[in-house]
């Protein structure tokens, strides 16, 4: 019940507003706190500035080492400027003129290429395996495919010496091959155990009626359907491989079985005065053609880990 109003007593401020909102058809608008409007403003600067600061950390050492790649020996420390102010290929020209890049290169490619092939072929068979069948122990077993993966290389460094030696493998290629094989597949199998999860299995039920085995599903349904993980598999097991240094460092050692990494070691012992130019562009080098290849397959590589993810 509410009280009668007074004739000469003006109608209070809330009913005026109500009455007011009632005539126009609005609500009266509600003012945003400021602390609100600062935290909205503040959020795309605090999600930017990590960002930032990533990419600085990862694109500066590339353009200074680009840099110096232009210089000449003397210009890298009498003038320590980005820009190179005589800029010069000779560095460039230095090294792939050397046997010991064009040799190294090859065995890096082979190693690499070989390392990713052997890669697939064993991975994708048994996380296939782990993805449809059910047996006991399945998940332990799992597990233990990974154990490999948190052992450091310098930790199996001389175990695997000691069994390259009494084998008689060292300085072969294939050694290499087999080594960096044996240190991917916990990742291989793991990324791709996710991606096949994700593929319905409808699909080779129905491939399964009209009679196709298990090899003819996992190569013609299957493997076109897992191909962005593939892809990515295959651009991790070729990069590990590329960047190799510790056990390349214990299972070669003649100049014509070396890769990339180990070549950009010795450097830094050839001369009495380090040449900073020739070592920049023996980087640059090293690094150009992994950029290149990454470029074009990127897509299919983030497909293939948001997939693998979802497990």
């Amino acid at each position: 019940m509410t009280m009668p109003q007074r004739p000469n007593e003006p109608p209070l401020a809330t009913e005026t507003a109500a009455a007011a909102g009632a005539v126009t058809g609005s609500t009266p608008e509600k003012r945003e706190p400021a602390g609100n409007r600062l935290g909205r403003a503040l959020r795309p600067i605090l999600l930017a500035t990590p960002l930032v600061l990533l990419v600085a950390w990862t694109v500066v050492p590339f353009l200074v080492t680009t840099s110096v790649s232009f210089k000449e020996k003397g210009e890298v420390f009498s003038a320590p400027s980005l820009i190179p102010q005589t800029p010069t290929l000779a560095a460039y020209q230095e090294v792939l003129s050397s046997e010991s890049f064009t040799s190294s290169f090859v065995n890096s490619v082979v190693v690499g290429v070989g390392t990713t092939v052997l890669t697939l072929l064993i991975g994708v068979p048994a996380a296939y395996a782990f993805a449809r069948f059910r047996f006991r122990g399945r998940h332990l077993l799992l597990l233990f495919t990974l154990l490999p993966r948190l052992v450091p290389s310098l930790g199996i460094m001389v175990p695997i010496y000691r069994l390259a030696v009494a084998a008689g493998a060292l300085d072969k290629r294939t050694t290499l091959i087999i080594v960096y094989t044996g240190m991917l597949l916990p990742l291989a199998v793991w990324l791709m155990v996710g991606f096949f999860q994700q593929i319905p299995r409808d699909i080779e039920e129905a491939a399964n009626v009209d009679g196709a085995t298990l090899w003819t599903r996992l190569r013609y349904i299957v493997a076109p359907l897992a191909a962005p993980a593939m892809i990515t598999i295959g651009v991790l097991a070729f990069r590990e491989a590329w960047n190799e240094f510790t056990l390349v460092l214990v299972l070669t050692s003649t100049p014509g079985k070396r890769t990339l990494p180990y070549e950009l070691y010795l450097m830094q012992g050839i001369e009495g005065l380090a040449n900073f130019p020739a070592e920049a562009a023996f980087t640059i080098l090293t690094v150009l053609p992994f950029i290149l290849v990454y470029t074009r397959v990127e897509r299919y590589v983030v497909a293939g880990l948001v997939s693998g993810s979802g497990k």
